[in-house]
C-alpha cells in the first residue's frame, strides 16, 4: 500500500455503501484522491463493499 487508510477516508468522505470496487475507485477519482489512493483502491478485491467497515477491513488486509 501507498497511502493509508486516513487519506482513503478522506478520499471517499460523503460515498454512500453498498459500491461495487470500480464504483469506490470512480468517486474517489472524482472527489480528487491522490494517484497513490487509486492504485490501492484499484488493488482490492474486485467485490460489493456493503459498508466504510467492509471496505476499510480489505484496505487493511492487503
Amino acid at each position: 500500500m501507498k497511502s493509508n487508510a486516513a487519506k482513503v477516508q478522506k478520499a471517499l468522505a460523503g460515498i454512500e455503501y453498498p459500491k461495487e470496487k470500480q464504483e469506490v475507485v470512480s468517486y474517489a477519482k472524482d472527489h480528487g484522491a491522490s494517484q497513490d489512493v487509486v492504485d490501492d483502491l484499484q488493488s482490492l478485491p474486485d467485490k460489493r463493499y456493503k459498508t466504510a467497515a467492509d471496505l476499510s477491513s480489505a484496505f487493511s488486509g492487503k
